[in-house]
C-alpha cells in the first residue's frame, strides 16, 4: 500500500533523525533514558498519540519505554497472538490505516491496552541481522486518519538505530559483568595467596622454634624435648593437611580424584582417630570425649573419610579451646539416621554466626576463625563427603557451641 508523502515536513523529519542520532550516541545517557526519549520524540514528530518500544526478554515482550508511563514494564508472552508478537515473529513492519478492517481486528479488541481510537498503526521490528530483538509501535495519528510514508520511514530508520544501541548495551553489560568477574577472580587469587602464606606461616614458625630449642646447648631434659617434638609433629601434620587439601580440591574440581572404597566399622574408626589426637587435645587444652556409639559399617574411601573426620575434629578442638573462648570440651559419637551412618562432633565454642549460614562451606570462607586461615577446611570436607555419597551439615546448640555432622552411606 502506497502512502502519501508530506514534503513540507521533510525538515522536521531530518531534524528528528539528527536529534535521535545524537541521543542514541550520548555515552552519558542510560539505555532506558535513550529509549524513552526516542518514544517521546517519535510521537511528537509523527503526531502519534501513543508510542512505545518493546524489547524481547526471554519468553516475553516487555515495554521498555512508552509515552504512557503506566505501560512501562508490562510484559506480553511471546506465544500470545498480538500485533507486536506477530511482527516480532514475521520480522516485517506493519502499517495499518484501520485496524478494525484489517487481519489484526481481533487483536485490537483484546483489552483497553490494545484499543485504538482511530485504528491507524505502525509496528516496526527491531532487527539484529536475522533476529528480532523487539518492536517499535506508533498508534492513533493526531488530526489525521492515518500515518504516511515519512512516518513509516522515520520509524524504520530510528528502529535500526535503536537496535544497534540495544545490542551494544547488551554486549557492554556482558563485557562489564565479565570484567567484574575477572576482577573478583584476580582478587580471590591474591587473597588466597596471602591466606595460604599466612596460614602456613604459623606451623612453619612452630617447627622452627622447636628445632631451635632442641639444640644441644639448650640443655633441655629428655621429657621436655619429647614434648617439643610432639608439638613440631603436630605443626607439620597441620601443614601437610592444608597443602594436601588444596591440591586435592583441584582434582575434585576436574573430577579426577581417585577413590578406593572399602567397608569400615565407623565407630572403631572414630575411636582410633581420637586416640591419635591426644597430643593435639593437650596443646589446645581441650578434653575430647569419644562416646560409645552404634556399630555401623560404611562403604567409603578410608583415607578421604579420615581427612574429613580429622578436619571436623580439628575445627571443634580449635573453637573449644580456652584461647578461642571455648569451654575446653569436645564430644564425638556415631549414630544412625535413616539410611545413613552419622559421625557427630559437638564443640563448646562460640557457635556459628547465624548470618553466615551455609556460607561457611564455601571456598575460602572464614566465618568462624579468628586467626588467619585459607578457609578451605569445611569446603573440602563437604566436597569430599559428596564424593563419598554423603554430606556435611551443622546446627548451633541452644546452650552454645555447634554440632557438625558427617553422614555416610551404610554398607549393604
Amino acid at each position: 500500500m502506497t502512502m502519501e508523502k508530506r514534503p513540507e515536513n521533510d525538515i522536521a523529519y531530518l531534524e528528528a533523525v539528527v536529534d535521535l542520532s545524537a541521543v542514541l550516541a550520548d555515552p552519558k545517557m542510560q539505555l532506558a533514558e535513550k529509549l524513552q526519549t526516542c518514544a517521546e520524540t517519535l510521537a511528537r514528530v509523527c503526531k502519534a498519540e501513543k508510542a512505545s518500544l518493546m524489547l524481547k526478554e526471554k519468553e516475553y515482550l516487555v515495554v521498555a519505554a512508552a509515552t504512557d508511563f503506566n505501560l512501562v514494564g508490562i510484559s506480553t508472552p511471546l506465544e500470545q497472538d498480538t500485533i507486536s508478537t506477530r511482527v516480532l515473529r514475521s520480522k516485517e513492519a506493519v502499517y495499518i490505516k484501520n485496524v478494525a478492517k484489517s487481519d489484526f481486528a481481533a487483536q485490537s479488541r483484546e483489552g483497553d491496552k490494545s484499543h485504538y481510537r482511530t485504528g491507524s498503526l505502525i509496528c516496526v521490528p527491531l532487527l539484529d541481522n536475522d533476529a528480532a530483538v523487539g518492536v517499535l509501535n506508533l498508534s492513533d495519528k493526531k488530526n489525521s486518519p492515518y500515518f504516511d510514508d515519512l512516518d513509516l520511514e522515520l520509524a524504520q530508520r530510528v528502529a535500526a538505530q535503536i537496535t544497534r544501541q540495544v545490542i551494544f548495551s547488551a554486549l557492554h553489560s556482558k563485557l562489564d559483568a565479565a570484567y567484574r568477574e575477572l576482577n573478583r577472580a584476580l582478587q580471590a587469587k591474591e587473597d588466597l595467596m596471602y591466606m595460604v602464606i599466612h596460614d602456613m606461616k604459623a606451623p612453619v614458625t612452630g617447627v622452627r622454634e622447636v628445632l631451635r630449642l632442641l639444640r644441644p646447648e639448650t640443655g633441655l631434659p629428655v621429657e621436655e624435648r619429647l614434648n617439643y617434638l610432639t608439638l613440631a609433629e603436630n605443626d607439620l601434620e597441620q601443614l601437610w593437611r592444608r597443602i594436601t587439601n588444596l591440591l586435592d580440591l583441584g582434582k575434585m574440581d576436574t573430577n579426577q580424584f581417585p577413590l578406593n572404597p572399602t567397608s569400615l566399622n565407623l565407630n572403631e574408626f572414630i575411636g582410633e582417630i581420637t586416640e591419635r589426637m591426644s597430643a593435639v587435645c593437650s596443646v589446645n587444652q581441650v578434653r575430647l570425649v569419644a562416646e560409645k556409639g552404634d556399630e555401623l559399617h560404611v562403604w567409603v574411601d578410608e583415607d578421604l573419610a579420615e581427612r574429613i573426620i580429622v578436619n571436623l575434629l580439628m575445627n571443634a578442638l580449635t573453637f573449644s579451646s580456652p584461647e578461642q573462648g571455648g569451654k575446653g570440651e569436645v564430644k564425638a559419637r556415631v549414630i544412625r539416621e535413616n539410611d545413613k551412618a552419622v559421625f557427630e562432633v559437638r564443640d563448646t565454642g562460640p557457635g556459628v554466626d547465624h548470618q553466615l549460614g551455609d556460607s561457611i562451606f564455601e571456598r575460602y570462607a572464614q566465618g568462624r576463625i579468628t586467626k588467619g586461615s585459607t578457609g578451605i577446611g569445611l569446603y573440602f570436607s563437604r566436597r569430599a563427603a559428596w564424593l563419598l555419597g554423603g554430606d556435611v551439615n551443622y546446627r548451633n546448640m541452644a546452650q552454645g557451641g555447634a554440632v557438625f555432622k558427617l553422614s555416610l552411606p551404610l554398607s549393604e
